[in-house]
């Protein structure tokens, strides 16, 4: 869901007479901090193959968390931004009251997943955990299915979705008003305010 967030701004962006480019100058203080973050989350399986520790899986996904989280409210005044903030806030929550995140098997098997599969991807998995009934905050667990014809099936959050959101229009909207674009717009509306006094 996350890549065509991604995708869609882009084109949004585009479409609006943004340039590509701008992507290269993010101009986001403390972004170390952010990549830090989605690094250490998406090498927490393949360090778990070597260190098969749920505890320590555990701690490395709140550590990843907290790092993107810091990043995020130090940019907190940037637009859209609090969009992204609050889903990975929301993620985070349901994560550090259950251990990992919670997914749902009857939300699973709508994407196509048969209870085998469900079991053998959470088996490999120290970021996941299956949900059961004493699960806590189910509401923001995996429990949105993503299914065919999406070329990436799967299940998500409602965190989630906040930071799909929030993805789609910071990146559109900084491909249109970064660098000159704002500059101009800045410079226009000092004119028209000028003329008005």
């Amino acid at each position: 869901m996350l890549e065509i967030a991604l995708i869609i701004g882009i084109i949004f962006g585009l479409i609006r007479g943004g340039r590509l480019k701008r992507l290269l100058n993010p101009n986001f203080p403390f972004w170390y901090l952010l990549i830090s973050g989605l690094l250490l989350l998406a090498s927490i399986n393949w360090v778990a193959r070597f260190i098969p520790n749920a505890a320590l899986a555990f701690l490395l996904t709140l550590l990843a968390y907290l790092l993107m989280l810091s990043a995020l409210w130090l940019n907190r005044k940037r637009e859209f931004i609090y969009l992204i903030l609050v889903g990975l806030l929301l993620n985070f929550l349901v994560i550090a009251v259950n251990g990992g995140m919670p997914v749902s098997f009857g939300a699973s098997s709508s994407t196509g997943l048969s209870k085998t599969e469900y079991v053998a991807r959470l088996s490999t998995d120290f970021k996941h955990i299956p949900m059961l009934a004493d699960t806590k905050l189910k509401v923001l667990s995996d429990i949105i299915p993503l299914p065919r014809p999406y070329p990436l099936p799967g299940l998500f959050s409602v965190g989630d979705v906040f930071v799909g959101i929030g993805l789609l229009f910071f990146v559109q909207n900084h491909i249109y008003y970064s660098g000159r674009h704002r500059k101009s717009e800045a410079q226009n509306s000092e004119a028209v305010s000028q003329s008005q006094q």
